[in-house]
């Protein structure tokens, strides 16, 4: 049974769902969700590391956590620098489960605080989004017109829960109803008005920074733990297989699967079970 959790940063508050194992030796595991997810991402993959101390975050303006003030954005090394400091609560090092957005992030933790991360495994994710340089201006103004024309007070309700669910599953990767409802469940808040998306509204905002190739790949070769990359042949690489070949070997250490099933294969009832034995036999073994 998952208990709530809050984690005071001092900057911030981050929520988040922890599972705790009776084995008082059990390694611990923090898990980051992808963008406009939230910590119930892994609630198919929990009951199968329940040999762990584990915690799902929801990640700084989703879920249940805290916002960014206005005129903030959400970079990767805010998110990568929230999880860090989660891990610091312990002295015992953790394996750190990333999907999507969330995979990103966890390299980027991987390569910052390696003291911090005994192993890593990152789910339809090989790394950060990256921009040639010539493209950095451009990106750059068209993430900041969109913060400077920013109304915090402009949300779309919805007339039932059940509106928002239909809404995640036909969003940009489509869900079956069993794996968005956990998601809407948590990202979702209930006024006089009717239903509206709890997270941050900041965080559709395009990103006014993305590194090229060369810093991506010297932020992967610095991780030097144990890592587990599980692709999805459904997934967001589907179409770009040149890319992940170049990423995977950038990695010091590395196993690389493909698996069935699309981008959320982890939270999916039909995949999450294969997934979920990937990922624990890599544990063990490691």
């Amino acid at each position: 049974m998952a208990k709530e959790v809050v984690f005071n940063l001092g900057y911030s508050k981050l929520a988040g769902k922890q599972w705790l194992s009776s084995n008082p030796s059990a390694l611990r595991v923090l898990s980051l969700h992808g963008w406009l997810d939230n910590a119930a991402s892994f609630d198919n993959l929990a009951p199968y590391l329940s040999d762990f101390n584990h915690v799902a975050l929801d990640q700084s303006g989703h879920g249940l956590s805290d916002h960014k003030p206005d005129g903030s954005f959400y970079h990767l090394w805010d998110h990568a620098l929230d999880a860090i400091r989660v891990l610091q609560n312990s002295t015992q090092s953790s394996w750190v489960i990333g999907h999507s957005m969330g995979g990103a992030v966890a390299m980027l933790v991987a390569a910052l605080a390696p003291e911090k991360v005994r192993g890593l495994i990152i789910l339809d994710n090989m790394g950060p989004l990256s921009a040639s340089p010539h493209e950095r201006v451009v990106t750059m103004q068209r993430a900041m017109q969109k913060m400077l024309k920013y109304r915090g007070d402009r949300q779309v309700r919805y007339p039932q829960l059940a509106d928002l669910v239909h809404a995640r599953m036909q969003g940009m990767t489509k869900l079956s109803e069993a794996a968005a409802t956990p998601l809407v469940r948590r990202a979702a808040q209930e006024t006089e008005h009717g239903w509206h998306w709890r997270h941050d509204p900041k965080l559709t905002f395009p990103s006014p920074f993305r590194m090229d190739e060369a810093a991506v790949e010297a932020f992967i070769s610095e991780i030097k733990c144990p890592t587990l990359a599980l692709v999805a042949e459904e997934g967001i690489y589907q179409d770009n297989l040149t890319l992940v070949k170049k990423r995977s070997e950038a990695f010091p250490w590395i196993k690389l699967e493909w698996l069935p099933g699309g981008h959320h294969f982890h939270l999916e009832p039909s995949t999450a079970t294969l997934v979920a034995q990937q990922i624990t036999k890599f544990i063990d073994q490691n």
